[in-house]
Parts: C-alpha cells; sequence; structure tokens
C-alpha cells in the first residue's frame, strides 16, 4: 500500500517541529554521549508501530521520537489525562490515552475501545505510533514482560484491511547508563522492521496464541538491541565490568555498548567470576578507594593531566562559577518535586532549558557588552567553559582516585591490583 500521510493542521505541524528541534537540543546538553545506532532501519513509509522498553519515562518518548522523520503518535498512559490542561494539551499533541490496570480505581470502567478506534485509523491514514511496551517506566536496564497492546493494534489494523495495510513494527532498545543522571550516557538503537502481515497465518488458526506469541517475540527482540543484565544482580556486576574496562581500555560508547553485550552472554551466568567480582568491588569500597584509582596507581598520571591541573584551575573556577546555578537549580528542583526519581530527567531538561538559557543571555549583559558579534563569543567561551569544567573534573577525580589508592599499605595496594588483574584476565578470557 503506498505511503499516504496523515493530514494534520499546520500549526500543529510547526509545533511539533518546534517540539523536535527543543527535544534534540536539550538531549545534547543532558546527554554527555548520545548515540544512535541501526539509523538504516529508520527509512520506512507508511503505517508503522514503534515500540521500546521504557527506563526513562517521557525521556524515551524524545530519544525514540528525534531520529525519525514522520510525526508520532503516542500511546500514554490515562492518568496524564486527567486533569482538564493536560488532557487540552496532550489530546493535541500526538497523544491517545490509553487506560492500564493501575490508572483507574476499582469498579472503573477499563474501556480501551476509543484507543484502539483511533489508532487503527491513525495507522490507517500512514501515521506512525509510539508504544512503551511495558507499560511501566522502571529505571533498570532489564527488559520486563511486554503488553499485548502492539500486537492487538498491529492484528486489528491488518484484519480491518484484509491483511493489505503493510503495518510495521520498528523495535527500538534504550540502553542508559544512569538515566536520571545529568550528562549520563544513552544508546538508541533501531532494529529491522517487523511485518505484521507476516503473522495473518498465526492469526487465523488461533488469534489469542497469535498475540501471546507475537508479544514475546517483540519482547525478545527488543531485549536484543539492549543491555540487558537480567535482574539487579546482574546491573550490578555488569556495571563493575564496564567500569574496569572502561578504566583499563576506553572506547566509543558505541564500542562500549557492544562490549558489554559481549560480557553478559560470556560471562554473567560465571558464578565463579561474578563471586570474584563482588568480593574485589567489596574490598575496594572497604578500604574507601575505586576502580578507577586502581588503575590509575597502576598507569600513573599523565604529565598533562597534572599540567591542566595547575594550569588549568582558573579556568576551571571561572567556568564552574558560571554554570554552578545553572546547573543546581533544575536538580533542586527535581529534588523539591519529590516525584518518583524516573522523572528526573525530564525536569532537570525543562528546568535547564530555562536557567541555562538564562545564564547565556545574562553573560554579554553583565560584561557591559552589546555587539552582537562580541556578545556571540562570549556566549561560546562559557558554552566551552562548561565542557572544559567538565573534563577537569574527570581529571580530578583520577587524581584523587589514584591519591586515595596511594595511601593504602602497600600490601592492600598489590593484593587489590592482582585481584583486579585476575578479573580482567578471566573477562578477557572468553572474548
Amino acid at each position: 500500500m503506498a505511503y499516504t500521510n496523515i493530514r494534520l493542521h499546520p500549526v500543529l505541524r510547526v509545533i511539533y517541529f518546534l517540539l523536535r528541534v527543543y527535544a534534540w537540543a536539550g538531549t545534547r546538553v543532558f546527554y554527555r554521549r548520545r548515540t544512535v545506532l541501526g539509523t538504516e532501519n529508520l527509512r520506512f513509509d507508511g503505517p508503522a508501530i514503534v515500540i521500546s522498553n521504557h527506563p526513562s519515562t517521557l525521556m524515551d518518548v524524545l530519544n525514540v521520537g528525534i531520529p525519525i522523520r514522520q510525526e508520532m503518535f503516542f500511546l500514554a498512559n490515562y492518568g496524564l489525562f486527567k486533569h482538564p490542561v493536560s488532557n487540552w494539551i496532550l489530546t493535541r499533541l500526538f497523544c491517545i490515552p490509553v487506560k492500564r490496570r493501575e490508572d483507574v480505581a476499582e469498579g472503573e470502567d477499563r474501556n480501551n475501545d476509543a484507543a484502539f478506534e483511533a489508532s487503527y485509523r491513525h495507522l490507517e491514514a500512514g501515521g506512525v505510533l509510539y508504544i512503551a511496551a511495558e507499560g511501566v517506566s522502571w529505571m533498570n536496564r532489564w527488559v520486563r514482560p511486554f503488553k499485548t497492546g502492539t500486537a492487538r493494534i498491529a492484528f486489528g489494523a491488518e484484519q480491518r484491511n484484509n491483511w493489505q495495510l503493510d503495518v510495521k513494527i520498528i523495535p527500538v532498545g534504550l540502553s542508559y547508563n544512569a538515566p536520571n543522571l545529568f550528562r549520563s550516557d544513552i544508546v538508541v538503537h533501531f532494529g529491522a522492521p517487523i511485518k505484521a502481515a507476516e503473522w495473518q497465518e498465526s492469526v487465523q488458526q488461533d488469534a489469542e496464541k497469535a498475540v501471546d506469541d507475537f508479544t514475546v517475540y517483540l519482547e525478545q527482540t527488543v531485549r536484543n538491541l539492549t543491555i540487558d543484565t537480567r535482574d539487579e544482580a546482574g546491573e550490578r556486576v555488569v556495571g563493575h565490568w564496564e567500569k574496569m574496562l572502561q578504566n583499563t581500555a576506553p572506547v566509543s560508547a558505541e564500542a562500549a555498548f557492544h562490549r558489554s553485550r559481549q560480557m553478559i552472554a560470556q560471562h554473567l551466568d560465571n558464578q565463579l567470576l561474578v563471586d570474584k567480582t563482588e568480593s574485589y568491588f567489596s574490598r575496594l569500597a572497604k578500604s574507601g578507594a575505586n576502580d578507577l584509582g586502581a588503575q590509575s596507581a597502576f598507569a600513573g598520571m599523565k604529565t598533562s593531566q597534572i599540567l591542566l591541573l595547575i594550569l588549568g584551575l582558573p579556568f576551571f573556577m571561572a567556568g564552574w562559577i558560571f554554570w554552578a546555578i545553572p546547573c543546581f537549580l533544575p536538580w533542586w528542583l527535581a529534588k523539591k518535586m519529590k516525584l518518583y526519581i524516573g522523572y528526573d530527567s525530564n525536569i532537570k531538561v525543562l528546568a535547564g532549558s530555562f536557567t541555562f538559557g538564562i545564564a547565556l543571555s545574562w553573560a554579554p549583559w553583565a560584561l557591559g557588552i552589546h555587539n552582537q558579534w562580541s556578545a556571540g563569543l562570549v556566549i561560546l567561551c562559557c558554552i566551552g567553559l562548561g565542557y572544559f569544567v567538565e573534563h577537569y573534573q574527570d581529571v580530578w577525580k583520577k587524581w584523587q582516585s589514584c591519591r586515595r589508592f596511594r595511601s593504602l599499605s602497600v600490601g592492600e595496594q598489590q593484593a587489590l591490583q592482582a585481584e583486579r588483574a585476575e578479573l580482567l584476565r578471566d573477562l578477557s578470557g572468553g572474548a
């Protein structure tokens, strides 16, 4: 079926474009490294349902939606629509309310026929839907069981159109290293499109079984696009391995993503290695040291890093003073609001867009600069100071970690470094 673009009011298109630009800028600042993989799978037309895991509430929508050229409508939980103001805004900004079990009171009607009908009509018009298939957001690095809504909407839309609609499912894996923290990392991994029509025979034989089987298939597909640590214990030990290897052999975000997936596949079932890892990091914690210190003490600090700490101190102080309040206020606001921690990143991005903007616009005025080009240069210098502060803090943290480790007794240093070397041999031995 040829692609037919949905008819949207021009004002809504402009609003969507502006929100996309705003989200792009916000995520570029909030994340230190935002890596998008599988971009070849973004070349799709016609009706599609984009699905992902759901570790970071509303940030998941932004991180998935920014690279996709089409406008996406979002299936959102019904609780967000209960207030008249939010209902008016969300219903005009590409959102379709869905009642989950947790969104309705006991005895309240949980009828989603309107949501299904809106989804069918949107797909029939060639539109794109986004569904966070886990249904509930949890800030963990493992994929939880998917809800069946994606399968039901895809199959329902195809059945209404004699299986000729060509609905595609675009799976996306989201891997955050710290979803709520400013300047953390994320990998957005787009998978190959999955055609719902290929399940026609299964649906005709047993519709409910087909829905369940397709849901499990989608869940496993998304799991294969993420760093899936399986459970809390796995998340903790994989995090330890990632720190060790990145401290020892730093690589790009993409390479680190694939390295983590490889470690999980090869080593997470090795209980002896898991126990060794827990023992090493437990000993480090008890001594007040960390793995960065163990690596730094072994490799030593570079002369250029020492010079940076000395000569760069005035620039660090200038940058820290300028950026302290703009960075502190979003953090303070997120803490004071006392919402679920998964919303921290949303609050910080929204508040930061104001505090950063005000700070940058204030800088030229504070210096008495009114020339347009000079003001632009001041703003660029302030942005550069922000990145310098970040780099300086990294080097300072390394120096402090090295200093703390070297304050331990020689015997304890040697024992810890021997443990670390053995762990690294075990991790690389299976590679």
